[in-house]
Formats: structure tokens, sequence, C-alpha cells
């Protein structure tokens, strides 16, 4: 009987490689969408049943089909030879070129060059194995789909299918050979649940893959609920990572200039590297905005961003609330102004050997960052600094330039300072029996003497000039300053008034030596020489009893210094008993001792002050004299210095048992004290006052997760009652443990409170977040992260100075702030962030933000209920980017930007 059953089947798979069935193995061509096709023929009773997992992969003579067709079934694959039909069952999988299907049950009907794809009851009667049609980068999810390889056309029904950032829902889909799809009955969302939060819905769609998705009319349904939100027509952009251009549309909402539309305008994109906004705003209250920027990129070289805002502002309403209150912030900005702001940011990649161009530049009208503010930041600023620079290093050598360009403003005083061009080369520190001798190794006495190089030429030009000087006896006074306005006409005239000059650095190190095994001997001398265009002479005018000043167009001013510096390092340890918690404390101790020698530069030998004739004293009639500087910058100081100073370091460390799970013994090092710093000096050739101040330091860790830094300033002279002046005595008393007198002093205290923190048993400041790493931006929501349950940071801050004589007063000032974060839930999040005046009871900032995580759309709440920026913003805006401007925003007119 097995005999026989053999050789039925050997008959069977000769009929099967004979029918037409096997010339349909030769492949699919690429898929379009398909026509209708009816139900799937139901295998008869004629056919031939192949259980289990099978793949059939056969070669045919040419025809409909171009490519290998590979098709494989997990429960078993009918074929009816007669009706030229194959049935598979359970994972049922095509592959054809680049198109995959995949679903519960697929039907091949070579008579009609159809497949139809449909789910499958599974043993609960729930619908499985939907069916799932890939080509390339697309993907369809759809209960039934048909479609004919011959023609490329298909029909997809109840189909989700994405297209770029966007899921759209079908009743019905229709492919051409295009590759270009039709919906009925559609939903147009970014959510990418089976039931979205809201949708667009459509009549009809046409989608243009990696292109575009045209709709009819629609209208917004958000939570099932219709909107009369909508218009006659829609068009979605869906590029695939491909720069195009195209209409910025602009969005709409309220501020202190009245209803506006913001950064509308049209994108250019020039190519794959470059790509250029033009947008503008505009207000009903008057005014208007314009801006162009452009990025740019080029690989493996550098990338960088221009951009150029010119804005026309006009409020007719700041007159109003000028005259009826000084309290709103529209009493402080102009009625009408125009103001420009540019910026710009370039970023090399550096490579060695290469030079690296770079460039930062912030600049712009005096108002115009007060006006257009998006953050406290930037309004608060008091300077704006830009700068352009090249660099490079000359390979295989210790040679280095940079040239550089540089303007920094003030935004309160409008004051510009430039400073172009600058020009700066150096020398890196190099031995100088390598500089000199190419002989390594000979073990000469300079051996380990170096030398170092720097010379900077700058030329520093302000628009604030300050006039000559002038005599106006008894004192030398200036007469007032002069602005010079910023425009072409006057550039000769800052030019000429610019201070140029050229700063000589040399760096020479005398080597370092060990003295009696444990110390550290380090010998220094320093020289520096500063060429400059202008070098003054005075004489005194006895008819208009001023100086008078000549000029002339070079000068050279140089100084010089030598020193040594002796180190060293004590350690102390004090072990306890065994078996307690402490194990050993250990102190350690860098004493340090310097001594500098200067000599005094206004000796008349160098010829950098003058003695000079300033007037006569009406009441004694006695001549007065004063010392000069004959140069505007680059003086050296006066006077005959020969200081010994002298510092002491200390750290303080415990070695206590840690807890551990396991009967191992651990132990763990606790810092007491990280550093308690004790520093002053004694200058030898003052004739009196020769100790110095008395500095104290110190910054510690308390309860591993509160930082404290403490620093004062302490006199060592008694005062004089009257004038508040030192005198030549000494206030210290080491006996009564007196040290001088507090003239200043500084506490702050950090506790940066976390819950992974928290549950640490050896705490690092890695993992002690501080309020400078952890800002919460109210502009971008979406950087949120919602995985911290909650975070604590509190500081508090005393600053105390005390002046002396019959005017004599103390001045402490108090503050403490607040800021941090908190999960209400696992979408609500709330930050908050305080600062509390202690000294003149206020509260001098604050700031509440709430968020609200949507799934598919944001919200985000923030209300500053104090200062200029008092007031509250409500926004609620689709997640995705391709939705960007589907958003509601809600801001409150009290302060300017809300």
């Amino acid at each position: 009987m097995r005999h026989y059953i053999f050789i039925f089947l050997l008959l069977l798979q000769a009929v099967l490689l004979s029918s037409p069935l096997a010339h349909a193995q030769r492949g699919l061509k690429r898929a379009g969408t398909v026509a209708p096709q009816d139900t799937p023929t139901v295998a008869s009773q004629d056919t031939a049943l192949v259980a289990g997992q099978d793949s059939l992969n056969m070669a045919a003579p040419q025809g409909d089909i171009a490519t290998t067709i590979k098709y494989s079934a997990r429960d078993s694959m009918q074929f009816e030879v007669d009706q030229k039909v194959v049935h598979l069952y359970g994972d049922a999988k095509i592959n054809y070129g680049d198109m995959n299907l995949e679903a519960a049950y697929i039907q091949i009907n070579y008579e009609t060059n159809t497949l139809t794809a449909t789910t499958l009851p599974d043993s609960t009667g729930k619908e499985a194995g939907t069916p799932v049609f890939t080509q390339g980068a697309e993907t369809y999810a759809a209960k039934r789909i048909a479609y004919n390889y011959k023609t490329r056309r298909g029909r997809i029904s109840e189909v989700v299918t994405q297209q770029g950032e966007g899921y759209i829902h079908s009743e019905v889909v229709k492919r051409n050979e295009n590759n270009e799809f039709f919906g009925l009955h559609n939903k147009y969302t970014t959510c990418n649940l089976e039931h979205p939060h809201f949708y667009i819905n459509a009549g009809k769609i046409k989608a243009i893959p990696n292109d575009k998705v045209m709709a009819g009319p629609f209208n917004l349904v958000i939570g099932d609920i219709p909107t009369p939100l909508g218009f006659l027509f829609g068009l979605f952009p869906t590029p695939k990572s491909k720069r195009a251009s195209g209409v910025i549309v602009p969005s709409y909402g309220e501020n202190a200039r009245g209803f506006y539309l913001n950064n509308g305008g049209y994108y250019f994109a020039w190519n794959d590297y470059v790509g250029t906004r033009l947008t503008g705003d505009i207000y009903s209250l008057g005014g208007w905005n314009a801006e162009a920027s452009t990025d740019y990129v080029k690989r493996y070289a550098y990338r960088g961003s221009f951009r150029f805002t010119y804005d026309n502002f006009k409020n007719d309403e700041a007159d109003i609330e000028r005259s009826r209150t000084t309290d709103n912030p529209l009493s402080q900005l102009p009625s009408s102004r125009q103001t420009f702001w540019i910026n710009w940011n370039h970023s090399p990649v550096t490579k060695p050997g290469r030079g690296s161009f770079s460039a930062s530049v912030n600049a712009g009208s005096q108002l115009h960052q007060r006006i257009n503010y998006n953050s406290s930041a930037q309004y608060l600023s008091p300077t704006f600094n830009s700068n352009v620079s090249y660099q490079k290093t000359i390979p295989n050598s210790p040679f280095s330039y940079t040239i550089k360009a540089s303007q920094g403003q003030s935004t309160q005083t409008g004051t510009m300072n430039f400073v172009l061009p600058d020009l700066n080369f150096s020398m890196s520190q190099v031995s100088v029996s390598e500089l000199f001798s190419d002989e390594p190794g000979t073990n000469k006495w300079y051996e380990k003497f170096t030398l170092s190089y720097n010379v900077r030429a700058s030329n520093t030009v302000s628009n604030l000039q300050p006039a000559r000087t002038r005599s106006d006896f008894p004192l030398l006074e200036s007469a007032p300053a002069d602005t010079i306005d910023i425009n072409f006409d006057n550039l000769q005239r800052l030019w000429d008034s610019g201070q140029k000059q050229a700063v000589h650095a040399f760096g020479i190190g005398l080597g370092n030596y060990k003295i009696a095994r444990f110390f550290n001997f380090s010998p220094s001398v320093n020289y520096s020489e500063t060429w400059l265009d202008e070098k003054y002479t005075f004489n005194f005018n006895p008819d208009s009893q001023r100086v008078d000043i000549d000029t002339t167009n070079f000068g050279r001013v140089y100084q010089y210094s030598a020193g040594a510096n002796l180190s060293t390092t004590v350690y102390g340890t004090v072990n306890f008993k065994p078996g307690g918690k402490v194990e050993a404390i250990r102190h350690l101790v860098r004493p340090s001792i310097s001594y500098n020698f200067r000599p005094d530069f206004a000796d008349e030998r160098f010829g950098f002050y003058q003695r000079t004739l300033v007037g006569v004293d009406p009441n004694s009639n006695q001549a007065q004299y004063r010392d000069l500087g004959r140069f505007r910058s680059g003086l050296p100081a006066t006077g005959l210095s020969s200081a010994l100073n002298f510092s002491i370091d200390n750290s303080i460390e415990m070695k206590v048992k840690a807890k551990s799970d396991t009967a191992e013994v651990k132990t763990e090092k606790v810092s007491i004290i990280d550093n308690l710093r004790l520093s002053s000096g004694y200058d030898f050739a003052r004739d009196s006052l020769k100790l110095a101040d008395i500095r104290i330091s110190m910054n510690t860790k308390l309860f591993r997760f509160i930082n404290m830094n403490f620093n004062t300033t302490l006199d060592p002279y008694e005062k004089n009652d009257s004038t508040g002046r030192d005198i030549d005595r000494y206030y210290f008393d080491l006996l009564k443990g007196r040290l001088g007198r507090v003239t200043n002093a500084s506490l702050n205290l950090t506790a940066s409170l976390n819950p992974e923190a928290m549950r640490s048993e050896s705490p690092t400041p890695d993992n002690l977040p501080s309020l400078e790493r952890e800002p919460f931006d109210p502009m971008l929501p979406q950087y949120v992260d919602f995985k911290i349950p909650w975070t604590l940071n509190v500081n508090y801050t005393m600053s105390y100075n005390r002046s002396f004589g019959l005017v004599g007063r103390s001045n402490l000032t108090q503050t403490a702030g607040i800021d941090g974060s908190l999960n209400v839930t696992e979408k609500w999040k709330v930050t908050y962030n305080a600062t509390y005046d202690i000294s003149n009871q206020n509260i001098s900032y604050a700031n509440v933000q709430i968020y609200r995580d949507l799934h598919c759309w944001d919200m985000s709440i923030g209300w500053v209920p104090f200062g200029l920026q008092r007031g509250y913003n409500l926004t609620i805006n689709a997640r995705s980017s391709l939705l960007q401007d589907l958003k509601l925003t809600k801001r409150s007119r009290t302060g300017y930007n809300y």
C-alpha cells in the first residue's frame, strides 16, 4: 500500500510541475493599487493538501511575473490546480521583490492575477492575523487587502497607513500604478493609537508617498466631538528626510502689542546643505517684524546659522499706560522704535594640523532684546558679546596663532566696545636646552629651565570716548565723556580714537627642586612688555592753572618680578579601637610659603610716571605735585614690593564602616571638611601696615547632600574711630582668639534632593543635581522628563559687609530660594522656582509651570505672579512637528511678553 501512495505523490508532483501554476512561480512586478476583487474562492474537494511549514521557489518562462515569488504558511497550503488558486493558512507570507504581504489567510489566483489577504477567527472567535502589506518603506495594515500584481492596482478595506508623521484611517483605499492611493471616509491624525484622540475628518484623501497628503473639505474632531474648525481643502506635506520649500503658516495669539500673526512666511530649501526662512509678524496695535534666517552645513567641515531681524515697534497704548501708571511694563517701552538684531553662529569641525574658523555674533540695537525677549535671562542680560576668530596650531612646533575680532555692548547704557583687530601669537612652554641645543640629556644645570612667549596686538575702540585729562586745582579731573554714534560717517573717527597696543609676555620657569626630601622649591621669573601708540608728557601752565599734555606716537612699558615658592604636605591619622563604627580620622595639611619681589616702577629712572606740578594751594601757598602716568594703559603698579605670602590648606576625612547586606565588612570614606584655607601676606618694603588682610574660606558637604561654601576677610589692624582708617597697631590677639575685624563675609548653602541620590549609600557629586544643571524652560515643554518623581533644590545665601568710622555701617543681605519639580500623576508634572529676599521681606521672583502629557498633545501652564514679567501663559499644542501650528495659546496682558 505504501508503494501506491509513493507512486501517487510522484504523479501529483509531475502534474504540478507541468501545470500553469508552476509557471506562476516566477514572481510579481512592483506592487501598485488594484481594483476590487471578489471573495476568495473556497478550496474544493479536488484540491491537494500539503501540511506543515512549506516554501516554493520555482522558475517558469517570462510572462506577467518579472521576479521570483516566495510564499509560505504555518498551518497548511491548498492547491486548486484546475482553478489555478493557492490557499495559504496560518502566518501566511508572500515575498515578491520589494513587496511583502503577511496575514492569517492569503489567496493567490493565477487566473485573475490577484492576491487576497484577510483575517481569520481564532479559537475564541476573535479576528486575528491582520494583513500587513509592506512595500519599500511603506507599511499598511488592513482587515482585507486585494491586489492585482499585473495591473498593480488594489483595494484595501479598513486600512491604517503611515505617511510621514501622520496616520490615515480609511474605510476603503485604492492604489494605482503610480503608487498613489485614494481613501474614502478618512481620519488623518498624528496620534498612533487605534482609536485616536483627535483627527481631521475628510471624506476623500489622496496621498502621494514621501510627498504630500491632499484632502477635500474637512473638519477637526477632538475626543470624538466634531468641531466647526476646518476648511474647504487641506494639504499636509509628508517628505521623507528631504528638505523641501514651502509656505510657513503663521500662528496667532494676543500679547501687549495686540492680536498678532507670528512667524508666517516661506522656506527655501536651496539644497540639502543650505536653507533659508523668510518670516514676519504683524500686530493689531501697530508695528511689524521681519526676519531672514539661513542654516548651512558642510559634512565633516562646519555648520552654522545666520539670522537678521528688523522690528518696527509701534504701540499707541504705551503713552496711555505711561500716563496712567509706571507699574505696567508698557510704561517702560517706547511708543515707536525701529530696531534690528544680528545672530551668527559658526562652528567648525576641528582637525589636527588644520586651522579652525568660528563665530558667535550677537549684536544690534540697544532696546531690541527688551522688546523681543523670549526668556528672563535674555531680558535681564546687561551685556551681549560677539567674537569672530581663526585659530591654528603649526604642526610639529610649539607655535600657534589666533586672529580675532570681538565686540561687546551694554543694553543699559548703549556703550559699545570693539577689539579689531586682535592678533595673538604664542609659543607653548619648552625646555631651554631643547630650544638652544640639539643635544638632549646633557645633564646641564639649566636643563630644567623653561621658556614660553606670547604676544597680543590689538586695537580697542569704544563709542564712549573720555576727554583728555586736564587740571582743575587741586585735583585732576576729566571732562564729560563724548559719545560717538556708530555709523559709516564716523568709522574713521572711531578708528583714530582706538587704543592700539602690543603686549609681550615671557614665562620663565627655573624648574622644581626637592629640599630635605619633603619640601618642593619652585623659583620663578616674570617679564612683560607693552608697546603703545601714545606717550604723554605733562607741563603745568601757570597762566591757565592747568596741565598741558604733549603726545608722542610710540611708548614702551615693561615690568618684571621674581619669586619663589616652598610647599610640602603633612599627613596625620588617628586610629580608633576595633569594633566601633569610626575606624580612623585623617588630617591633611598643605602649607605653602611664597616670596615675590617687584621694584618701584614709579621711580623716575623707569620713566613710566612723571612727577608733575599741578597747582598751588591757595591756603598754604605750597606747590602741589602728583605722579601722573604717561600711558593710557599697561602701567605697572607703584611702590616697592617685597612680600612674603603664606597659606595653609586643610582637609579632614573619616573612615567608617558602611552598611552591607552581606557578612563582609566594608568601609567607606566620609569627608568632614573638603578644604579649609587660611591665607595672608607680609610686605617688608612697606613703611607701615605690612600685614595683609587675613582670608579664610571653607567648603564641605553636610549630610551628603548639603554643599556649604564660606568666605570671610579679617582686617588685622585697629581702626581710627573718626575716619575709619587703619592704625599701625595690631587688633588680632591669638591669646584672646582674636584674628581681626570682620570686614566682609559670605555663606552659601545648597541642598539638592533627589530620590535616586537619597537612596544611594555613597553618593557622588554626579548624582546630586545642581540648580545650574536642571533648568526648567517654560518655552520647551517637550523636554520635560516625566520619569523623575520629584526633585527639590533649596539654597540660602548670606552676605555681610562692614565699614568703620563715624559713618560706619553694616550691611547684611540674605536670600533664600527653592526650585524643583513634582510628578502629581504619571501624566501631570509641576515645576516651581522662587526666590525670597529675607532682608527686604519680599519675594523677588517666582515662577510656576504645569505640564500635562496628553499623549499626542502637550499642555503647559505658566504663571509668574510678581515682577515685570508677571502674568500667565496657557498653551495646548499637537506634539507632532507636522501639525505644529495646531495649537491654542492664551496669554494675559499684564506682562509685556505674556
